[in-house]
């Protein structure tokens, strides 16, 4: 962490692994969600600060950016991995009623503002279990293993 500005990351809930003891986790709540997420209650993310190495999660293809001063990428909230405590950062829920019925992750978007390093991943988890979920067979035969069952004795008498 000491290699970030004020030792600190934001991470997306769950992203954080692991890390030296040394290194504080606490939680980052925006109030400046447009959307009025959870009731106002803002959008959970995790603050790890301190000393020391940390280890973070993300799915599929890493994708680091450097934005520069005032610098601006828009993005869907479930990419979001990490991104230091200079980055501004707001979440507003998209317009439209197909964006409410259809939406799913993409219902969220996230706005960071440079200067600061953000990582975002390819692949956020929930889509990934929808990819697994979608090739995994269900119903019909299947395959499995043939398990004998009945009395093998071959006693005539």
């Amino acid at each position: 962490l000491e290699d970030y500005e004020n030792s600190t990351l934001i991470c997306q809930r769950g992203a954080y692994m692991a890390s030296n003891p040394s290194v504080n986790i606490d939680m980052e709540v925006t109030k400046k969600l447009g959307a009025g997420f959870f009731g106002g209650q803002g959008f959970i993310l995790q603050r790890l600060s301190g000393q020391g190495d940390v280890l973070v999660k993300a799915g599929g293809t890493l994708v680091e950016k450097d934005l520069e001063e005032g610098e601006v990428l828009r993005v869907t909230s479930g990419s979001i991995v990490a991104f230091t405590s200079t980055v501004e950062y707001d979440i507003q829920m998209m317009p439209g009623i197909k964006n409410a019925m259809f939406g799913g992750e993409g219902l969220f978007v996230t706005t960071l503002q440079g200067p600061g390093k953000v990582w975002l991943q390819g692949m956020p988890p929930d889509r990934m279990i929808s990819e697994i979920a979608r090739r995994v067979p269900s119903g019909g035969p299947g395959i499995g293993i043939p398990i004998g069952l009945g009395g093998g004795g071959g006693g005539g008498g």
